[in-house]
């Protein structure tokens, strides 16, 4: 290791170019992680977020949350088989409109009972428990960076509906729109403006605990939380797409640090040469060259997640962006293993430099 951090400092300008073209690399990988794990949040977590693990929904939905349809009877069915531990959730994608504003916001409602276990925690309000007069909504702060705050009326825009703010809760997004949550009775009423015809139906009733086996109901099955979010419209083929652009990213900046090695070893033909004239093992070499590029692969690696998460903690709130640490471990330490795979490269070809030739003596 200390003739490989010679060499480094030695030729410290040609390393650092290396380091340079390393640490960019790595952060647009990382980078693109972030994002991607944003915009899956953007997708997945108002459903990632609900404390229940099973959906109980259509059997003729194919696990789409919002194609299923059940009826009153199932929820009572339902609170009778699991003591009380199941709720109805209703979702619905509207426009909402600020008081004495025409500016439209996208909001998708959660319709939830209130005071169940699906109202989400507050970080400021009251929530539903604070008052029961009137309608109310607790929407994602996501609303904040709109100029929404806690007492302000909102408005429906198809039914002009008014529903005063009770809180706000962190990460509570569904489709790439911001979570609003009312309640049932508020939803009751907003459809019937739409339809006078409307009778309560639910898009789906959550159940706590562990996996309901008992719940057999007719016309409906029980699926996974993680089922649900696999089957939300786009968010597999989104998810897949982007992570395979992430890893095909960390293998090749992986695999373009090996050939800088490559392209310096070939440059360097006669110094190994030299080194193996003298005595030097190929082990010694072996371990000089892995040394170098597992150096170069950690300090690049460790600077892009600096970089990273650096500039993770000054971007606005409205934009998705979520830099998970284990991942960014796990691809950090990725890179530097297949990083170190590329480098057998060069040792192969230093394991084939003839001594003689190299300091010409076969002249």
């Amino acid at each position: 290791m200390k003739l490989a951090l010679k060499e480094l400092f030695y030729s410290k300008k040609k390393y650092l170019l290396i380091e340079a073209v390393i640490v960019l690399l790595m952060f647009m990988v990382l980078f693109l992680s972030g994002l991607a794990e944003g915009l899956g949040l953007a997708v997945r977590s108002g459903i990632q977020t609900i404390p229940a693990e099973y959906f109980l929904v259509s059997d003729t939905a194919e696990n789409l949350i919002t194609v299923s349809n059940l009826e009153s009877a199932v929820l009572e069915q339902a609170e009778a088989l699991t003591d009380g531990k199941a709720a109805p959730l209703d979702i619905q994608r509207m426009y909402l409109e600020k008081e004495n504003s025409d500016e439209k916001l996208d909001i998708t409602y959660f319709a939830i009972p209130a005071g169940s276990f699906l109202e989400p925690e507050v970080f400021e309000g009251s929530g539903f428990s604070g008052s029961t007069d009137g309608n109310q909504i607790i929407l994602d702060d996501n609303f904040q960076a709109e100029g929404v705050s806690v007492g302000d009326i909102v408005r429906d825009s198809s039914t002009d509906m008014e529903f005063e703010v009770a809180g706000f809760a962190k990460d509570q997004m569904y489709g790439h729109t911001s979570v609003g949550f009312i309640t049932t009775e508020s939803y009751t009423k907003l459809r019937q403006e739409l339809n006078p015809n409307y009778e309560p139906a639910y898009h789906a009733i959550v159940v706590q605990g562990s996996a309901p086996d008992n719940i057999q109901i007719e016309g409906t099955e029980v699926v996974s939380k993680a089922d649900i979010i696999e089957n939300l419209p786009g968010y597999t083929a989104e998810q897949s797409t982007i992570q395979m652009i992430i890893w095909v990213l960390v293998i090749a900046s992986a695999a373009i640090l090996g050939v800088f090695y490559y392209i310096i070893t070939l440059q360097k033909e006669k110094q190994f040469g030299v080194m193996k004239a003298i005595g030097l093992g190929m082990g010694k070499i072996s371990a000089v060259v892995c040394s170098q590029v597992c150096f170069v692969a950690c300090v690049g690696a460790c600077v892009a997640n600096l970089l990273t998460f650096g500039m993770a903690a000054v971007l606005p709130q409205t934009m998705p962006f979520y830099l998970d640490g284990m991942f960014a471990c796990i691809v950090t330490v990725s890179f530097i293993l297949i990083s170190l795979a590329s480098s057998l490269l060069s040792v192969g070809r230093i394991a084939h430099i003839d001594p003689i030739q190299s300091i010409g003596g076969a002249e």
